[in-house]
């Protein structure tokens, strides 16, 4: 097996890193084993800064000393008895600037959102839209498990974020300092709600939309990137399929440690 790390970091947040080993996956009594004994550091690259990460469970561990700054790079340091040391480097842009938010209702069933960047640095975005209500509403906690990540932007159908060009050397890479863009979004339906709707209850619900803009780091979108064309996969066990390999920038391992910085617009 080898030492599986998973680490997205968010600006502001506490540092959290999981560690596991890895499966077989075509073992059914293979399983993943969380690693609860390892040294864990992270090291800020301008000014030699060390953090020590302990142990709480699950092989998560965890600092709240420090948390990182934006547009500020960070090393990765984990030790685990028999294994070589495992390093990783990455960075959270600083944030965005989105205005211009303007909606051009399509048909009963889509409206096209289009919003401007403002950015003089040149980065990668990921952008999906994101409803919430009373009984549901708008959650932007953050666990630094990149699994919640992924899912969170699936659930609500594509990853967008292509921006103005698809680099030709590199497939799953696409940059663009500031712009302009335009993304569809579903329109609410009565069984939905929306704002001064009827829901299917017969009470009146206010639900919002928000675009929700990541800026990224190149690592966490070359990451997102593949796992949206791995799960687009149709078969993974077969001898007939080319499974997508899964971005890594773990040295001496397997997994992701990428940062990132978000905001959220209410789209009217």
């Amino acid at each position: 097996p080898s030492v599986v790390v998973n680490s997205i970091f968010k600006e502001g947040q506490p540092w959290i890193v999981n560690l596991s080993f890895s499966r077989d996956i075509l073992s059914v009594n293979s399983g993943i084993f969380p690693i609860t004994k390892a040294q864990v550091s992270i090291i800020e690259k301008s000014n030699g800064r060390e953090i020590i990460l302990r142990h709480s469970k699950d092989g998560n561990y965890s600092s709240e000393i420090y948390p990182p700054q934006p547009d500020k790079t960070y090393e990765l340091v984990v030790r685990v008895p028999g294994y070589d040391e495992i390093r990783a480097s990455s960075n959270a842009p600083k944030r965005s600037n989105v205005v211009n938010i303007i909606t051009d209702q399509v048909d009963k069933t889509t409206t096209k959102v289009n919003f401007e960047i403002q950015d003089n640095a040149s980065n990668y975005y990921i952008w999906n839209f994101i409803s919430s209500d009373k009984v549901e509403p708008l959650d932007t906690s953050y666990n630094g498990n990149p699994k919640d990540l992924v899912r969170s932007i699936v659930k609500f159908n594509t990853i967008n974020g292509y921006l103005n060009s698809l680099s030709t050397d590199k497939g799953n890479d696409a940059i663009a300092t500031g712009g302009q863009f335009a993304s569809e979004v579903k329109n609410f339906t009565d069984e939905e709600g929306g704002s001064g709707q009827t829901g299917t209850s017969g009470s009146t619900t206010e639900t919002k939309r928000y675009l929700r803009l990541m800026t990224v780091s190149k690592d966490l979108y070359n990451y997102y990137k593949t796992v949206e064309k791995f799960v687009g996969s149709a078969n993974h066990n077969s001898s007939f399929s080319q499974t997508p390999e899964i971005y890594s920038n773990i040295t001496n391992g397997l997994g992701i440690f990428a940062g990132y910085t978000e905001q959220y617009k209410e789209i009217k």
